[in-house]
C-alpha cells in the first residue's frame, strides 16, 4: 500500500506519460539490456513490454487479452517498423464492428494522430502494422485501446520489429485507477455537437460509433495526460454501480469488480480474478451512478436513490479500502450528465459517511456538459478540473 512520502513536484518531474529509459533497473544489479530479439512472443515479459490495464493471457485464444479502455502495451525498439499478430472479437452492434487503438509514437501524446483499426478476424490471427517508415534509430510505441470492454475483445499473440527490441521504457510514476461508465470511457466524445444561435440550443449529431469513441478525450484521459499519469479503466457504457438491468445485464460494478472486465465472469472461467496487488495507484476515481439513475427511470431500481449510497459505501470499503488501504485519495465525480439525478448530493452523502474512515475522500462536481454525453471540449474542461483536484490532494499528503 502506498505511503505517499514523495512530493507531487518530484512525481511530475519523474513521470512523463511516454517517457523512455535507456534500460531498466533491478535493485542491487547493474543496468543491463535484455538479450537482443526482433520478436516478442510473451507479452508478459516485462523486460521488453509494459502492459497497461487489466490484461491477462487467454490460454484458449493463445494471446494476451486486451479488453478494457486504455489497456494495451508499450515497447522500445531500434528499427523502422513495428507489427503485431492480433485477433479481434467485436460487437455485432451497428457501428461497432471493429476495435480501435491509439498509437503513441516517441512521446507524442496526441491520441488522434495515429489510429489503428482492427476488424473482426473470424477466429485467426492477422499481422497488423503498428508503425512503419520510421527514421532509423530508437523508438517507443505505446498502443492503447480506445474502445471499451463491451464493444470488443482483442488478443495479441506476438510483436515484431525489423530491428531489435530494447528494454521496456520507464513507466509513469503517477498511477490512477478509474471506475466508470460511458462518460469515463469516452463514448461518443468525438461526435459533433454545435450550438444553434437561432434556437438557443445545442444540435447533437447523436452519432455513436467506433469513430466517435475515444477514452483519451474523456475527462479521465485528459486528467491522466495533464498529470503525466498511467491510468486503468474498469467499466463500460451503460454500466451501473448497483442496479444492473435484470434482463439485459448480469453484472454491476459492485458485484463484479474482482473480474478482469465488468462483463466477464470469474466463476464461469471466462477470466482470472484481478490481482489488485499488481497495480499500486496514487488515487482512485469513481464516476458511477448515472446509469443507476437511468435504471430508476426505467422502473428497475425501486429503492433509488436511498439504495445507491450504501452501495457506494460498500464498494469503497470492500474494493478500495480492502485492497489499497484507507488513506488512499479517492475522488467521487458527478454531474457531467443528468444533473437532475442529484447524484452530486448522493456523493456528498457518501463522503460524509466515510470521511472518518477515508480521510482523503473528496467529491468533484463537474459543470461541463452541453447536451447528452460529454464531447471532447467538455471532457477536456472536466479533466483539467479533476487533475487540479488530484494535484492539490497529493500535495496535501506530504
Amino acid at each position: 500500500m502506498k505511503r505517499y512520502t514523495k512530493t507531487f513536484t518530484c512525481m511530475v518531474a519523474a513521470a512523463a506519460f511516454f517517457a523512455a529509459a535507456a534500460c531498466t533497473f533491478e535493485e542491487g544489479t547493474l543496468c543491463q539490456e535484455p538479450p537482443e530479439t526482433n520478436v516478442i512472443t510473451d507479452l508478459s515479459d516485462d523486460r521488453y513490454v509494459n502492459l497497461y490495464g487489466r490484461t491477462y493471457y487467454n490460454d484458449n485464444m493463445g494471446g494476451m487479452t486486451i479488453v478494457n479502455s486504455a489497456s494495451g502495451f508499450e515497447v522500445r525498439f531500434r528499427g523502422t517498423s513495428l507489427s503485431m499478430k492480433i485477433q479481434a472479437n467485436t460487437s455485432t452492434a451497428v457501428g461497432y464492428q471493429k476495435a480501435t487503438f491509439s498509437v503513441f509514437l516517441d512521446g507524442d501524446p496526441e491520441s488522434e494522430k495515429n489510429i489503428l483499426t482492427v476488424r473482426k478476424s473470424l477466429g485467426w490471427y492477422i499481422t497488423l502494422t503498428v508503425a512503419e517508415g520510421l527514421p532509423e534509430g530508437e523508438h517507443t510505441a505505446k498502443v492503447l485501446k480506445r474502445t471499451p470492454s463491451n464493444r470488443d475483445q482483442c488478443y495479441i499473440q506476438s510483436l515484431e520489429t525489423d530491428g531489435t527490441f530494447l528494454a521496456a521504457p520507464e513507466r509513469p510514476a503517477i498511477k490512477l485507477d478509474f471506475y466508470g461508465d460511458s462518460i469515463t470511457c469516452g463514448e461518443g466524445v468525438m461526435r459533433e455537437v454545435v450550438y444553434n444561435e437561432s434556437t438557443g440550443k445545442y444540435d447533437d449529431s447523436g452519432i455513436y460509433t467506433v469513430e466517435t469513441q475515444n477514452v483519451f478525450h474523456s475527462y479521465a484521459g485528459f486528467a491522466a495526460r495533464e498529470l503525466g499519469a498511467e491510468f486503468n479503466v474498469f467499466g463500460r457504457g451503460g454500466i451501473a454501480m448497483k442496479y444492473h438491468h435484470p434482463t439485459a445485464e448480469e453484472f454491476s460494478v459492485l458485484n463484479n469488480y474482482q473480474s478482469m472486465a465488468v462483463d466477464l465472469s470469474v466463476a464461469r472461467g471466462e477470466c482470472p480474478e484481478y490481482d489488485y496487488s499488481s497495480f499500486d495507484p496514487d488515487a482512485v476515481i469513481i464516476y458511477l451512478g448515472t446509469n443507476d439513475y437511468s435504471r430508476y427511470l426505467m422502473g428497475v431500481a425501486p429503492d433509488f436513490p436511498t439504495g445507491l449510497v450504501p452501495a457506494f459505501v460498500q464498494f469503497i470499503r470492500e474494493a478500495i479500502g480492502g485492497n489499497y488501504g484507507y488513506n488512499i485519495p479517492i475522488f467521487l465525480c458527478s454531474n457531467q450528465m443528468a444533473p437532475q439525478s442529484d447524484l452530486d448530493q448522493r456523493m456528498e452523502e457518501v463522503k460524509q459517511q466515510l470521511k472518518s474512515q477515508f480521510p482523503n475522500l473528496e467529491t468533484v462536481r463537474f459543470e461541463q456538459c452541453a447536451a447528452g454525453h460529454p464531447v471532447s471540449r467538455e471532457g477536456y474542461a472536466a479533466g483539467m478540473q479533476l487533475a487540479q483536484a488530484i494535484r492539490e490532494k497529493l500535495n496535501l499528503l506530504n
